[in-house]
């Protein structure tokens, strides 16, 4: 079934890519990094046999070609959290550290040209190697640059998570002030808002398949050992009236007022250092969460999504989850983590069909940080910390 090939290697050096999606075909994507820059890459039907730009020697060995990307959207001055495309608008939507939200217009004209430097890395590389201080002044590509339409701004702090309705008519965010904030997609305006623990980050948010309930997660490691702040993990309608408490539901004892070292120890083992990756399965019945951070060995959680008890784990990440994706049908659950890779799993029995990359043996040797599939599910697209985005073809 799987055939995962990579067809492309796009170069994204310098700070972190943290996020990546498709846009309305596998030909389009786009990325940003921990600096809040973000391009768009328009993929031809046939990778070129070499890389179109860098030195004729690099210093770093490429597994797949490379293409330049087509535009630049310049707006943001942090990093960028969530990117999601808008079909029904054709607009793209980037939440960011600099605690603000960007619309933005894929078919409005560009407002200029910019000179970026992508390859900033190898160049580095290349100037050890060949000894010659020049290869970093190299000129940098001219591609097209885009301003926001629009620029949302409700947050009082970093924006960690983005989420959009599957009808498309509300978006959802949580900040590193435990702020949550419902959209009217339409109007850009606020309908709902609340907050969850003082001491919590928003670190991620999923809404409903009927886009009348949205699903929150809450962490924050600790202030000190003895002073541990509940990890929330609970169901809200989108007024803001919480429907179920799930941490609870799976720890019928819990205190979400016991902040001591001893409450800590109740639920940590199962949210592990925060439930950062969360998504509904297409029909809604099922909740999937990965637990991220640092931490042994990240599983994803298959939860029932009226009742808050946990179905079974599935997914197994050394260090931890970064995200996850249901397939369109349900049946399939994606995972990645920080063991550099992205694994398919059978949502029926949790049984692994496909692992995509190499696992190279360590929570900072280029773990994968975001992943896209396609529309048509034929392709995906994983950020890695190494600064690239790697664009797989996984089905014919």
């Amino acid at each position: 079934m799987f055939k995962p090939t990579m067809r492309y290697q796009l170069t994204f050096e310098g700070s972190w890519p943290t996020a990546v999606t498709f846009l309305e075909s596998s030909r389009s994507l786009v990325a940003g990094n921990q600096s809040g820059q973000i391009f768009v890459w328009e993929l031809p039907d046939t990778p070129p046999v070499t890389e179109s730009s860098g030195s004729s020697k690099p210093a770093r060995k490429r597994d797949a070609p490379n293409v330049n990307p087509a535009r630049c959207l310049e707006g943001h001055s942090n990093a960028i959290s969530r990117l999601i495309y808008d079909k029904s608008r054709k607009q793209l939507i980037s939440a960011s550290f600099d605690r603000s939200i960007c619309l933005w217009l894929l078919e409005a004209e560009a407002s200029g040209e910019v000179e970026v430097v992508l390859d900033e890395q190898t160049r580095r590389d290349d100037a050890k190697r060949s000894r010659k201080d020049d290869v970093l002044s190299q000129p940098g590509l001219k591609v097209a640059k885009y301003e926001p339409a629009h620029t949302l701004q409700e947050h009082s702090d970093w924006i960690h998570s983005l989420a959009m309705s599957s009808d498309g008519k509300r978006l959802v965010s949580g900040d590193a002030a435990a702020g949550v904030v419902i959209w009217d997609a339409e109007t850009r305006q606020p309908t709902a808002k609340w907050k969850g623990h003082p001491w919590n980050w928003i670190v991620a948010t999923a809404f409903a398949p009927d886009g009348q309930s949205v699903l929150v997660s809450e962490f924050r490691y600790k202030r000190d050992d003895f002073d541990i702040p509940c990890a929330g993990f609970k169901l809200w309608s989108i007024d803001g009236t919480e429907k179920l408490d799930i941490l609870k539901t799976q720890f019928p004892k819990l205190n979400p007022l016991d902040h001591s070292y001893g409450g800590g120890q109740v639920w940590r083992g199962w949210t592990k250092d925060g439930l950062v990756a969360l998504a509904f399965s297409p029909d809604g019945k099922i909740i999937a969460a990965g637990q991220g951070g640092e931490t042994d060995t990240g599983k994803v959680h298959l939860i029932d999504a009226e009742t808050g008890k946990l179905i079974r784990d599935v997914a197994s990440h050394q260090y931890g989850i970064t995200d996850v994706a249901f397939s369109r049908d349900g049946q399939l659950l994606y995972s990645a983590g920080r063991d550099t890779c992205v694994r398919v799993w059978q949502v029926s029995d949790g049984k692994e069909v496909a692992v995509i990359g190499i696992p190279r043996g360590g929570q900072f040797k280029d773990w994968i940080s975001s992943f896209s599939l396609s529309p048509d599910e034929k392709w995906l697209a994983a950020a890695d910390i190494s600064g690239h985005i790697a664009v797989w073809q996984i089905a014919e």
